[in-house]
């Protein structure tokens, strides 16, 4: 053996003794841990964030649902006010029942039919019942219906987007968790390694003769010490993070201070194929397709809100109080701006009156017709503002694609280094473990040749990891349909 590996492992054994123990005695107590898939699923399960947005999305579906039946067919039936008087002469009972029937969707198409009835204990008399069939013709309320239902399902399609969303986003915090996990993991190798050799260094100087009160006996002292505390500070912070972190996947790890590091280092993640962002379908861009969809919608809605209006209504009312017959009635009503009119006539039917029966009425109101200009103005800067969001959408779409390009071209230069850096590394562990057992080298060139191959190991799988996190972050940037 050479001289100076033999003063090296004479050192480990002198150092072993005086209670610093760089090299244990036996392998250190590995813990066992759940597979990762295993971790991940129950991670996500346990999110209490994914089961709001869960009963979050079963609200809107049933919100869509009371939608579908405000917007369809609707009929009411009224007995109107009931009224009963009692006297000497005997009981009079009034009423005025009707019937509504409505279809929103078919341009506000209405079937209204009523009555009135007086009864008294020798008669019943039934009069002005009439049937009204109402209709628009010129009218946003079929659009304003069609709004609100896209308006629902919009509601349903982004809670189901928002559970989507947070899934993705618990995978990527459970892996950056993970990572962090890993990255303790590498440090304390570190930290091991460093108090590794300064304990080497400090019994050398033992060796070297100098007393323990010499500057140098102390200041090597002194700094074994110091990376002592540092590998339990950070033996410590990890088990804390190690057990919070199995926790919130919902097992219970026990781990002490001598655990066998590598034991918590995954061996199960596998390579994913990144994907390509380019490949993604840039209006389905989150950005875009918000902004494009509020335009959408908003366009509609200013499109709706008219200032002119048209609707018809036809009937036939059996002894019309009016007029003493039947009448067959029609009527129009409409507005233009701030000007409201309306028209109606009845005719009399079957009856010795033959003199029909018009209705007029007039509003108007001055500052309707201000008030739409200035609507106006407003709605044309709205529209200015929203294209303006589409095209900012756009823009950032190009920075994020060239953003996420050039994030892949490095954590994919960092897999082959990493990969290439291994199997060096696994070579280069291979010969000096045989070159340690036939005496070659010291056990203190092994171990570091052991940590770094460690290291190394860990530096892969973190890459690993943030390969998944970065198709974690494309998938996030898009919305899986319009």
């Amino acid at each position: 053996m050479k001289k100076k590996h033999l003063i090296l492992f004479t050192s480990v054994l002198l150092f072993s003794a005086s209670g610093f123990a760089a090299i244990p005695e036996k392998a250190a107590p590995q813990v066992s841990i759940p597979d990762t898939t295993s971790l991940l699923l129950s991670y996500v399960e346990n999110d209490s964030e994914l089961k709001n947005l869960t009963i979050a999305a079963k609200k809107a579906a049933l919100s869509y649902d009371a939608t579908l039946i405000d917007n369809g067919f609707d009929i009411s039936l009224s007995t109107g006010t009931v009224t009963l008087q009692t006297s000497d002469d005997g009981s009079k009972l009034t009423a005025k029942p009707s019937v509504k029937a409505s279809l929103p969707q078919a341009s506000n198409l209405s079937f209204t039919g009523q009555t009135n009835i007086a009864s008294n204990s020798s008669d019943t008399k039934v009069s002005d019942t009439s049937l009204s069939l109402g209709v628009d013709i010129i009218s946003s309320s079929t659009l304003t219906n069609k709004i609100t239902k896209l308006k629902a399902e919009r509601s349903v399609k982004e809670a189901q987007r928002k559970i989507e969303k947070r899934a993705v986003a618990a995978e990527k915090e459970f892996y950056t968790e993970l990572k962090k996990l890993l990255t303790s993991v590498s440090s304390i190798i570190s930290k091991r390694e460093t108090l590794y050799s300064d304990e080497i260094d400090f019994e050398a100087i033992k060796i070297q003769g100098y007393s323990k009160s010499s500057s140098t006996y102390r200041q090597a002292e002194l700094k074994v010490i110091s990376d002592q505390h540092d590998v339990e500070s950070a033996m410590h912070s990890l088990i804390y993070s190690s057990v919070v972190f199995y926790k919130k996947c919902g097992f219970d790890i026990q781990i002490d201070e001598y655990v066998d590091l590598m034991s918590l280092v995954p061996s199960d993640i596998e390579a994913v194929e990144p994907v390509d962002v380019s490949g993604y379908d840039k209006e389905l861009y989150t950005e875009i397709e918000s902004a494009v969809w509020t335009y959408t919608i908003n366009s509609m809605e200013r499109s709706s809100k008219k200032t002119y209006s048209l609707s018809a209504n036809a009937g036939y009312t059996f002894d019309n109080s009016n007029t003493k017959t039947d009448t067959v009635d029609a009527g129009l009503s409409g507005s233009i701006g701030g000007v409201s009119l309306g028209a109606g006539v009845s005719m009399p039917v079957g009856g010795d009156s033959t003199s029909p029966s018009f209705t007029f009425s007039a509003t108007l109101t001055p500052n309707t017709f201000r008030k739409n200009n200035i609507t106006k103005q407003q709605n044309e800067l709205t529209e200015e503002q929203e294209l303006l969001a589409i095209q900012s959408a756009e823009d950032a779409y190009e920075t994020k694609v060239v953003e996420l390009q050039q994030k892949l071209d490095t954590l994919l230069w960092e897999k082959r280094t990493a990969e290439t850096n291994l199997s060096m590394y696994e070579d280069l562990e291979r010969d000096m473990s045989q070159l340690f057992k036939q005496g070659y080298i010291s056990e203190t060139e092994y171990l570091s040749t052991k940590n770094d191959l460690n290291s190394n190991i860990i530096k892969k799988v973190s890459n690993l990891i943030d390969l998944i996190i970065y198709n974690d972050d494309v998938i996030s940037n898009f919305v899986s349909e319009k």
